[in-house]
């Protein structure tokens, strides 16, 4: 509709124009009557369909304003509405919250009585597995401290059984018995996450440590509190992620007794490079990680001369294999690498600076993702 009124305002025009070009004809004396009468009836026509677009216009703009006015006053309803069911909803929200805690708190008050009802009162531990041992008076013992007296009221224990004792445990959560592991997890979840906690205690790699140390520690064990660790003594871990090839380390030759541990960064993942030397020398790499985790790694080591930088020499010793995991048993570790007599130890190391020998021997190795 706002089109037609445009293109009948542009024909007014128009004719407006050809009107007044008339008149200044009439002015110069020109015969233009039966034009003028022509254009003349076509203004009018003009003017007429104008004033009725008009009307229509105005008619259809009252129209609108109508339903606008009308949707305004729907959406002010719609967000009072809006607004009364938000708090609403906050309300209850407020008091399912309340009901939670509530809840939750008389909850965790049964699971604590659960867990004090059925605990040891000689290993303070909850049982895992039944049979749960009872006495006359009902006091409870797990299978391993049963005796011939009830720890608690000294009565004598006989073989009675506490069937309900066992469901409680069966159905409850138990904390992970590691250090400093605040986890809870279902019975049937406890055993696996322990395989896997990084609280759990392991063996340090150097041979000559006996100490065990939580997994998330192992690190920090051997830079500041085990002596038999390079990275003690040198007060840094090598990262030789940005490698390129083989890193190499020169190393003397000490008979009779097992090295210290080398501690390696690749990858974000940590190596530790072991030696023995013993009845015969053995090199192995183990991996700080699961036994899983280490089958996507491999590694090759190469023994050679310490001056032979290239390896291509006489006496070069080479082993290509995966890390086994720290977790494996020291003894067995041993042989999972490169072993070497100490008659071929002995010719790779030698050699002669001005008239003094020196016995040295050089390790290059270096780490893949498989």
């Amino acid at each position: 509709m706002e089109k037609t009124f445009s293109l009948l305002l542009d024909q007014h025009k128009a004719l407006a124009n050809r009107y007044e070009s008339l008149l200044h004809k009439i002015e110069t004396n020109s015969d233009m009557e039966t034009e003028y009468a022509s254009l003349l009836e076509e203004y009018e026509t003009s003017r007429n369909k104008s004033k009725e677009l008009l009307e229509t216009f105005m008619v259809e703009k009252k129209k609108v304003d109508k339903e606008h006015k009308s949707i305004c006053k729907e959406s002010e309803e719609f967000k009072v509405k809006h607004e009364i069911l938000l708090d609403e909803s906050k309300i209850r929200q407020e008091e399912s919250r309340v009901k939670y805690e509530v809840l939750e708190r008389k909850h965790n008050s049964l699971v604590d009585k659960l867990h004090e009802r059925i605990e040891c009162p000689v290993c303070l531990e909850i049982p895992e597995a039944g049979p749960v041992f009872n006495c006359p008076n009902g006091h409870l013992v797990c299978s391993k401290c049963k005796s011939n007296s009830c720890p608690t009221c000294r009565s004598k224990m006989f073989e009675g059984k506490s069937l309900l004792a066992v469901t409680v445990l069966e159905n409850i959560e138990h904390k992970c018995r590691n250090q400093k592991c605040d986890q809870l997890l279902p019975l049937a979840e406890i055993s696996a996450h322990r395989k896997v906690c990084t609280c759990r205690l392991i063996k340090c790699p150097a041979t000559l440590c006996e100490g065990k140390v939580a997994f998330c520690s192992m690190i920090d064990h051997l830079m500041t509190d085990c002596n038999h660790s390079y990275a003690k003594e040198d007060k840094k871990i090598n990262d030789v992620t940005s490698q390129k090839g083989f890193f190499m380390q020169s190393f003397k030759v000490v008979k009779g007794k097992d090295y210290k541990t080398d501690t390696l960064l690749w990858n974000d993942k940590y190596f530790f490079l072991t030696i023995t030397a013993k009845s015969y020398w053995t090199f192995h790499v183990e991996m700080l990680g699961e036994e899983e985790e280490c089958s996507k790694f491999s590694y090759q080591l190469v023994l050679h001369k310490n001056k032979d930088i290239e390896a291509n020499n006489y006496y070069v010793y080479r082993f290509t294999g995966k890390p086994c995991s720290v977790e494996e048993e020291k003894n067995s570790k041993r042989e999972t690498g490169l072993n070497v007599s100490n008659i071929m130890m002995t010719k790779l190391s030698r050699q002669v600076m001005k008239d003094e020998k020196l016995n040295e021997f050089k390790i290059s190795i270096a780490f893949y993702k498989i």
